[in-house]
């Protein structure tokens, strides 16, 4: 069965107001770091998040576990009160690959130093767009797309661009940043 449409599947049953609530309660004091980790904001939270002007001041914005999709995807890429984010993380919210096309083109994410992508159904496809757009990025220090179904070509196209932006780490493969260093002892 088909729930793409279904209203409570894309969220629409919260309406702004409790949004609202809801981004205020996670807000930090200072209004710069945002976690709504698993609140589950959906399509339409995306869109009432991207439309709350007291968050200009917010640089940090923990949203994994939201399942945005790639239309909530295109309302934070588009977001004015968004343009301050340095750290953003995405980390499963089924944006692909055309949620990738909106926030590879995004003006107002530029800012970003920090981008997880993780787990969020991007392909070859997908990361290929990224990596076209990366070079505007130039603030970008980290960006995380593990647990993607990028296969060898997408990867390369990213490893290929890499040397033309700011990116010092770039992880692909879901080893990569797992690493736990020991003195030896157990």
């Amino acid at each position: 069965m088909d729930m793409s449409l279904n209203k409570e599947a894309r969220g629409q049953n919260r309406g702004f107001e409790e949004s609202v609530e809801i981004v205020k309660a996670e807000l930090s004091k200072d209004g710069k770091t945002l976690d709504i980790t698993a609140v589950y904001l959906k399509e339409f939270g995306a869109k009432d998040l991207a439309n709350m002007d007291f968050l200009e001041g917010l640089t940090t914005l923990e949203m994994g576990t939201n399942l945005i999709g790639p239309r909530g995807m295109k309302y934070i890429a588009r977001s004015p009160y968004l343009k301050n984010l340095t750290s953003l993380n995405l980390f499963y919210n089924k944006i692909g690959n055309e949620g990738i096309k909106y926030l590879a083109t995004s003006d107002n994410l530029l800012s970003l130093k920090n981008l997880t992508l993780s787990d969020n159904d991007i392909t070859d496809e997908g990361a290929k767009y990224l990596a076209k757009f990366l070079p505007l990025f130039t603030n970008l220090l980290r960006l995380d797309v593990r647990l993607n179904k990028i296969k060898e070509e997408g990867k390369n196209a990213l490893r290929e661009i890499q040397p033309k932006t700011t990116i010092k780490q770039l992880l692909l493969d879901k080893e990569e940043g797992f690493q736990v260093k020991t003195s030896g002892h157990l």
